[in-house]
């Protein structure tokens, strides 16, 4: 089979994959890559098929097989996901990891392990909506680049949500998003066990399955309740079976309505230094936490937000200042969903049966990874990232779909202008090209 319609510097990165493949699932792996990354219309697999120009190197079923029963594990390709993310990170720093779940939309009732779920996007609080689709529970690391002030929230863990309704019509095994989030989260910290991770997540996930099951090197960083039910530490006892909490403390939202103890604080939230005022406090939240104390930073002045707002973190040693920081860096999660479901198909493939479903639409959260990757490593130095340029306007700093741009730019450019090694019996074509165009959405 011939080499895949990519870059080379991109091709090498793909090679780091060769042990999560039997050899011709690899091959097959390598020519979906490509097909992501160059299809401009739906990104089903019969699309990313057409972009990938491999149509006549193999049968078009054996890519559907690829998806719905070849032997490989989508963790083990997030684990090299992940060990590729890491070496672009400081080795002393705690790594910072978002963690949420997106609905995937779709309207065709006979797509596998699809239901209604609960649509976040749409709903308000006076009227909630409700879509048939996947949610996908999402385990990501953040990568800061300072010059330009920018941060990237980088999937490497995904796991498809089944409704309780489904499981039992269907007899799976029932689990719920936290819980799944659980098993992400430990097998990352297994995976780099030297390695310290700070895990940010909303409101949803801040409970017992998760801040209960933390393995020793992660810590955990959420939205709490105001009416949360705080206690003291229990005092030691002489006689008598030891007890697990002390008093009754005083909810956050009473501790809010006193004006006493609040401290103005200058932080930087979503990009914007603002001026919060804020109460510190360490107590236990037994129901989430057991005998573990949180410290929480209870906030008031949240931009956005007229109500306060009240923030736990696992680790005593944060700031409050440091406690908000890194809880903002959950939203690069937001931007990451947008970009995989606008530019990359995330919510197109339109699969029937059970694997097929829970391995197709992760390939769209791991090429919006590598596409980082290689942009932060290679892309950037090349002439194909050259960023657009008007008289009325002039971009500085790259948004994804410049790195997709730059990507795709590299790969025409290899495949038609660079010359053919001697010896040679292929042919530059710009039939792929111009296919790729005609049918662009």
């Amino acid at each position: 089979m011939s080499d895949p319609l990519l870059a080379p510097s991109f091709v090498a990165m793909l090679a780091s994959f060769s042990e999560c493949f039997t050899a011709p699932s690899f091959v097959t792996f390598r020519h979906i890559m490509a097909g992501w990354v160059l299809c401009v219309g739906k990104h089903t697999v019969t699309g990313v098929l057409r972009a990938s120009g491999a149509i006549g190197e193999k049968h078009h079923t054996s890519f559907h097989r690829f998806f719905r029963s070849a032997a490989w594990d989508l963790d083990a390709i997030g684990l090299c996901l992940a060990t590729m993310v890491m070496k672009l990170l400081p080795a002393d720093e705690p790594v910072v990891v978002p963690l949420d779940d997106t609905l995937g939309r779709h309207t065709g009732k006979h797509i596998k392990a699809a239901s209604m779920h609960h649509d976040p996007l749409l709903s308000t609080r006076v009227k909630p909506v409700f879509h048939w689709g996947h949610v996908w529970v999402v385990v990501a690391i953040v990568i800061r680049v300072p010059i330009w002030d920018k941060q990237f929230a980088l999937p490497v863990l995904m796991r498809l949500y089944r409704s309780e309704k489904l499981c039992k019509k269907d007899r799976h095994a029932f689990a719920k998003k936290t819980e799944l989030a659980a098993s992400m989260i430990a097998v990352l910290a297994t995976a780099f066990p030297q390695r310290h991770f700070r895990v940010v997540a909303d409101a949803a996930y801040a409970n017992a399955s998760i801040v209960k099951k933390l393995p020793s090197n992660v810590h955990f960083i959420g939205r709490s309740r105001l009416d949360a039910a705080l206690y003291a530490k229990p005092r030691p006892q002489r006689m008598g079976r030891p007890r697990v909490k002390g008093a009754r403390l005083p909810a956050p939202l009473a501790r809010a309505r006193s004006s006493k103890g609040w401290t103005r604080l200058r932080v930087e939230v979503y990009g914007k230094t603002v001026t919060v005022q804020v109460k510190v406090f360490d107590a236990l939240w037994y129901v989430v936490s057991g005998g573990r104390p949180l410290r929480f930073v209870l906030v008031r002045g949240w931009p956005g937000h007229e109500n306060d707002d009240v923030f736990c973190s696992t680790d005593l040693s944060l700031s409050a200042s440091g406690i908000i920081h890194d809880y903002c860096l959950r939203w690069c999660i937001e931007v990451t969903f947008e970009e995989t479901k606008g530019k990359l198909g995330f919510e197109d493939p339109q699969n029937r049966t059970e694997r097929a479903v829970e391995r197709t639409a992760p390939m769209a959260l791991c090429v919006y990874t590598l596409t980082i990757i290689w942009y932060l490593t290679v892309g950037k130095s090349l002439k194909a990232a050259r960023l657009p340029s008007f008289p009325w306007y002039t971009k500085k700093v790259p948004a994804f779909s410049d790195m997709l741009a730059a990507l795709r730019r590299e790969t025409w450019r290899y495949q038609l202008l660079d010359p053919l090694p001697l010896g040679s019996r292929h042919q530059k074509s710009l039939a792929p090209m111009l296919d790729a165009l005609a049918y662009a959405a």
